[in-house]
């Protein structure tokens, strides 16, 4: 509303407006004459990369953080058009993998920008208007942070099935004779059949997997380093590990069970690789 200053009725309805308006903490109403300031300079200049900076400081460590918690990172995109699900597999990862986690907080920082100058110069962020929670007025950076929930779930999702790609990519079906080559048990003469029946169990076990563990395992035979895969697959060297251990557990559990048979020639490649890989971590 013009302000008249003749003391028309646009003077009188300017003030019954002004007596109505509740006034903003200084902080809230710093940010919004900012936003004034960039929605007219088009998104541009030093105020505007400044804004911005202060949003990607704000929410980048609170996005790596609340990815921990599964019930807070819920509570952040409940409101998202695209409902969150995680599995146990996602929970785990986001818990234990630092690297995923700032990974997945750039790629969300970046796709809620994309939309926020257009959100800004449309009045999206109005304090006045939208008190928040418990009438405390938002400050742009939590509005911005909230932002990033409703996109989470959408950035997740792509991320998701990307890595997945990725996983599958190095995961083919592991085909006959593989392991057995891969032991040193092919030459000019037939592989025994007690060789040949165990080198079929652990090939069906690598191919029953999920696709990051049998990608590992197949590159493991491949004589790539725990480093190498780690490198390859854009995952931690203890995941590396951990995908090695619970094949290993499945194959000693099988043993204990009567499940599986282990030539004698075989256990003792084994130990020889076993003996090998120490003598190598000492040298190191």
């Amino acid at each position: 509303m013009r302000n008249n200053r003749t003391g028309g009725q646009d003077a009188e309805s300017w003030d019954t407006a002004s007596k109505d308006r509740p006034d903003l903490p200084e902080p809230v109403q710093y940010d919004v004459d900012r936003v004034a300031e960039v929605v007219a300079a088009g998104f541009r200049g030093p105020v505007w990369h400044q804004m911005a900076d202060e949003m990607y400081a704000y929410s980048f460590g609170r996005l790596c953080a609340v990815m921990r918690r599964t019930e807070k990172l819920m509570k952040l995109t409940e409101k998202s058009p695209t409902p969150l699900s995680l599995t146990d597999e996602d929970r785990g990862t986001l818990y234990r993998s630092a690297p995923d986690r700032e990974h997945l907080a750039i790629l969300t920082l970046n796709v809620a920008m994309e939309t926020f100058p257009q959100r800004l110069k449309t009045g999206g962020y109005d304090p006045v208007r939208n008190p928040g929670k418990n009438g405390k007025h938002a400050h742009l950076t939590s509005y911005f942070y909230g932002r990033c929930g409703l996109v989470f779930p959408r950035v997740f999702y792509t991320w998701r099935t990307e890595r997945t790609d990725r996983f599958l990519l190095h995961a083919p079906r592991m085909g006959d004779g593989i392991l057995a080559h891969a032991l040193g048990q092919t030459g000019p003469e037939p592989v025994p059949d007690d060789v040949a029946a165990l080198c079929d169990a652990l090939t069906a076990m690598i191919n029953g997997l999920r696709p990051r563990d049998r990608a590992v395992w197949l590159l493991t035979v491949d004589k790539l380093s725990q480093g190498e895969i780690a490198d390859l697959l854009g995952i931690k060297i203890g995941d590396v590990q951990n995908a090695r251990t619970r094949l290993k557990q499945q194959v000693k559990m099988r043993r204990s069970r009567g499940e599986l048979y282990v030539p004698p020639s075989i256990e003792a490649e084994w130990a020889r690789r076993r003996a090998e890989d120490k003598t190598k971590k000492k040298a190191a």
